[in-house]
This record gives C-alpha cells, sequence and structure tokens, in this order.
C-alpha cells in the first residue's frame, strides 16, 4: 500500500467536515429558552461582556457560540469576572475539600477532584450563586464514551481505546471510593454515576489559569461553550488588570460565523475520551497529524538473552515491555519503538555490538540502540514490526476503506457517537497502514544486493512514498549498507592475491 505524503496532508473528503457538520445540522437559537435566558442574563449582571456573541443549539447537547455582528482582530468578544469562575482553590475551601487534603489520599484527577466537590456540593443548593450555570450544563453527556451503551463501544473494536474507556471507568469508582471512606456522607451526596458525570463535565471544560500568580484550573461559564478548531482564531487568558477571564480574536470574523476555541493539538483518542468527539481531518497547518496508535512490544522469555537485555538498559528497561505510542512522523516514539525491537531481535552478535557502543553502563538508554545494528537485525526488526501491525489491523471487523465509504455517506448523524467512533478507527488504521507501508518498503530495500542496487531503489522510494519513509530510508540504511560496502572492500583487500606475498 503506498502512502505518499498528499494522503496524509489533506483528506479531500473530510476538510471542511469539522466545520461543515454544524450546517448539516439545522441550527437555532437555544431551546429551552428561560433557562438560557436567565444564564446570561445572570452573567451579565454580575459583570460579564459578550455583546457580540449568540448561543445556538444543534440537537444532541451541542451547542455554539454564534456571532452577532463582525468581530474584528485582537478584539475582546468574551469577558467573565473573577467572581463568575469556580475554581480549584474553592474546591479546596469546602469540608468535604478539607477532608480530602487532610487526608493525604492519592487521587487519579486531583486538581479535577476538587472542581467536582465544589460543584457537587454547591449544586445541592437551591440558592446556589452558579444555580443559572448549572442548569444549562448538558444533563447526561452521553457523548463521552465512559457512558456509552454496549452497542455504540462495539464500533471501536479492535482499538485499544476501549481498555483507556475501562480504564478511566475504574479510576473514577476509585476516586470515588476512596473519598467515600475518607468523607463518609459523600456517598448521600452523589452517586457514582453522578460523580462520573462530574467528573467528565470537569474534565471537558475546565481551563488552566494563573489566576493573580497562582496556577490553577477553573470552570469559566460561557466560555466553554466555544467549539475547538484548529488553526486556532481565538486566544485566552485571566487578564489581571480586568480580574476577568477574556477570549480574544486572533483574526476578523464575520457575522454569523460560529466562534471556535482551540482544545490543543491533539491525537482523536485524547479528543474523543476527554470531549466526546473526534475530528475529522486532524491535520495542522504544515501537514501533521497528531493521530496516534499504541503499539505493545515486548522481550521474548524464550530469548536466552532476555535476563541480561531485560536488565542491561537500566534507564528504559526496567520492565520487558512497552506500550509506545506513535504517529506518522520520525519523532522520539518512532525512534524509541525501533530502538526496542533492535533489543528484542538482536542475537549475541548483535548485543555484543550495542554492549561495545552503549557506553558508561549506568547511563545506558534504548538511545544506544537508536541506530540500525547491521542488516541482518534491521530486516528482523522490520519483519517483526510487520507482523505486529498485521495483527493489529486484523483485530478490526472493518477495512479503512469501508471506515471512509462510511464517513462518505450519509449513514451517521453528524454528531453521532457512531460518527465519532469510526472516525476514531480510521485515524487508527491510517497510522497502521503507514507503518505498514514503512515496513514492507525496509524489507524490500534491505534485500537489495548492494549499495548501488539501493541507491537505485532508494530513488524509486524517494518519488513514491511518504518523506518519512524516504528519510528513514537513507540516512538509517544507507548507513548500513554504506558500512556494508567498506566491510567487504576491506575483506577484498585483505583477501587480494595478485600481489606477491613476502616471506
Amino acid at each position: 500500500m503506498q502512502t505518499k505524503q498528499s494522503e496524509f496532508v489533506e483528506h479531500k473528503h473530510f476538510v471542511n467536515n469539522d466545520r461543515e457538520k454544524f450546517f448539516k445540522s439545522e441550527s437555532s437559537l437555544v431551546d429551552e429558552p428561560d433557562k438560557f435566558a436567565t444564564f446570561e442574563k445572570w452573567l451579565l449582571q454580575n459583570g460579564t461582556n459578550l455583546p457580540k456573541l449568540e448561543l445556538k443549539d444543534y440537537g444532541d447537547e451541542v451547542r455554539g457560540c454564534h456571532t452577532k455582528e463582525d468581530i474584528h482582530d485582537e478584539e475582546v468578544i468574551i469577558e467573565v469576572p473573577l467572581k463568575c469562575l469556580i475554581t480549584v482553590e474553592m474546591g479546596k475551601e469546602t469540608e468535604i475539600g478539607r477532608a480530602i487534603i487532610k487526608s493525604r489520599i492519592d487521587l487519579d484527577a486531583p486538581k479535577h477532584i476538587f472542581l467536582m466537590v465544589f460543584m457537587l456540593v454547591d449544586r445541592k443548593d437551591p440558592h446556589s450563586f452558579f444555580k443559572p450555570y448549572y442548569d444549562i450544563l448538558p444533563e447526561t453527556l452521553n457523548n463521552m464514551p465512559i457512558f456509552w451503551t454496549p452497542e455504540e463501544l462495539k464500533y471501536l473494536e479492535g482499538s485499544y481505546l476501549l481498555e483507556q474507556i475501562d480504564e478511566r471507568n475504574i479510576a473514577i469508582e476509585a476516586d470515588y471510593l476512596a473519598i467515600c471512606n475518607v468523607v463518609h456522607e459523600f456517598r448521600d451526596l452523589c452517586t457514582l454515576q453522578e460523580f462520573k458525570w462530574a467528573r467528565m463535565c470537569v474534565c471537558s471544560r475546565n481551563f488552566g489559569l494563573v489566576i493573580n500568580g497562582l496556577q490553577t484550573a477553573a470552570m469559566v461559564p460561557y466560555a466553554d461553550m466555544l467549539n475547538h478548531y484548529r488553526p486556532r482564531e481565538t486566544k485566552w487568558q485571566f487578564d489581571e488588570d480586568l480580574q476577568g477571564f477574556t477570549v480574544v480574536s486572533l483574526q476578523t470574523i464575520r457575522a454569523g460565523a460560529q466562534v471556535y476555541d482551540s482544545y490543543g493539538r491533539k491525537c482523536n483518542h485524547r479528543f474523543l475520551l476527554n470531549y466526546g468527539f473526534s475530528v475529522e481531518n486532524n491535520i495542522e497547518p504544515d501537514g501533521f497529524c497528531p493521530n496516534e496508535v499504541p503499539i505493545f512490544v515486548e522481550m521474548k522469555k524464550t530469548d536466552p538473552l532476555y535476563d541480561v537485555k531485560s536488565t542491561f538498559y537500566r534507564r528504559d528497561l526496567s520492565t520487558p515491555y512497552r506500550r509506545i505510542r506513535v504517529c506518522v512522523s520520525d519523532n522520539e516514539n518512532t525512534r524509541l519503538l525501533l530502538a526496542f525491537l533492535r533489543v528484542v531481535e538482536a542475537d549475541r552478535d548483535d548485543f555484543d555490538i550495542l554492549v561495545s557502543t552503549s557506553g558508561n553502563s549506568l547511563y545506558r538508554s534504548l538511545r544506544d540502540a537508536q541506530q540500525a545494528i547491521s542488516i541482518r537485525n534491521e530486516t528482523r526488526v522490520m519483519a517483526a514490526l510487520l507482523h505486529t501491525l498485521q495483527v493489529l489491523l486484523g483485530a478490526y471487523p472493518t477495512s479503512l476503506e469501508q471506515d471512509t465509504r462510511r464517513l462518505e455517506s450519509d449513514e451517521f448523524a453528524p454528531f453521532s457517537n457512531q460518527r465519532h467512533a469510526v472516525i476514531q478507527i480510521r485515524g487508527e488504521k491510517e497510522v497502521l497502514h503507514f507503518y505498514e507501508d514503512f515496513a514492507q518498503t525496509c524489507l524490500s530495500l534491505l534485500k537489495c544486493a548492494d549499495v548501488d542496487h539501493f541507491e537505485a531503489a532508494l530513488e524509486k522510494v524517494r518519488r513514491e512514498k511518504h518523506p518519512v519513509i524516504f528519510v528513514h530510508a537513507k540516512m538509517t540504511l544507507g548507513r548500513l549498507f554504506l558500512d556494508e560496502s567498506r566491510r567487504n572492500d576491506s575483506r577484498r583487500r585483505q583477501l587480494d592475491l595478485t600481489k606477491p606475498t613476502v616471506v
């Protein structure tokens, strides 16, 4: 499967779908007008400024902020005063928060916990200052994978994300039980399901801020309704002069357009797990795609060198296995994956070479194996990688081509969990197919008879393959063939019998 750069720079069918999906759904000014009118009135009465914005409803608990008139570059479009923010410190000051701090229990997400505690306690008060905000928060969060039905989760079959969803559920329940053990009345305050709702509400909406010199996190009413899009069109911060949270435009935004925030450059598994959506065109302006796939690799217990390999790299191989996330890039993780496989596939001769080039034993790491050892070892590495990739691809019930056709059709509603699941697994398969092509190309090159044949084959790789594959082949495999050529030349000189032997 050929994988040219253009295939990863642009998905022609999906380029604008992350914006167009909002137009495909019938939008209207938010329903339940009394609730939202009360919310906006509360904000305005307490000093919030958002003169050019209005909320629109797309259904399925999806809303967005739109402009009522043109917004100019560097214009403050949202200003929320400090008193309308819910901060970590407010949660710490509650009775439950103080008990958690005093107990020193180990929690999975401590900052989130204190925001959650404040909201779970405070929303029980019918006269709470923040009641208008609580009333407009989504009631179910059914778009979050931890709340998906078994039928919806089936769309992720084959993906490691299913394990991460289980781990998230386990971690949330562990936090809930830990707090209940410290504060016995906490179980009466909220159920596990309510605790999960609060966790995902905070996870998907909080802002990491510096407020008056203090690093914290906060829930920011209204600002948390901006949907994600990259490259970013707005920026936000806590403005100490204004003593409020501000969102500022980075370009002109025309009247009627949706105003977006950037949630950052992330793999789709993070968007889906933490925010409840996947990005169809998750491509940066420079063509980089941050989508990743975790690849599990481990030492072979049947390897005679298992014990020495498992302890040799003291800084890296504290455990004889790794789950390494890779994307379409020659980054540190890609190099780490190949280095690990070189150690796994090393025989005694290979390992002796690694030992001789690893330097001080106290500072050995897998970086010492980032340089290919030999043509023989690299061939085994690529064969092992290819086998691993094919096993991973075989775990999915559908192919990449089938996923693409389903997304091009009208099979799924724009904001449906099923569509977001297919976007996620399609992205995983793209990465896996890239590395499948990577391994197959390297295996083909490694069969070249000599450096001249390699150079000829490399030119074809330059024309037809992704630049990451070409650069790896040229720099890594090319060095192996040059080294092999030099060794052969040296052997020939040593065995040159045309010269007389001097006795």
